[in-house]
């Protein structure tokens, strides 16, 4: 609601809008996209099957077999 009543509003929105068309211009953002569809990829297909470990654990409610240490202060 503060930023909707802002006396400036207009020259952020126009500030906001040139910095996004001047980002786009360096680096579309269908690159980004692409770039990480590549990491995704990699994460279903490649050799690491840590994301695989990860998500049958999430899926299967695998509890974790030690609570880290900054969340077990009374160790």
């Amino acid at each position: 609601l503060a930023l909707a009543a802002s006396y400036n509003l207009p020259q952020r929105l126009a500030a906001r809008q040139a910095t996004r068309e001047r980002d786009e211009n360096l680096r579309p953002l269908a690159h980004h996209r692409e770039q990480e569809l590549a990491r995704m990829h990699r994460n279903f297909y490649g050799f690491d099957p840590s994301y695989h470990v990860a998500r049958h654990h999430f899926v299967h409610k695998v509890p974790h077999a030690w609570t880290p240490r900054h969340l077990a202060l009374h160790r």
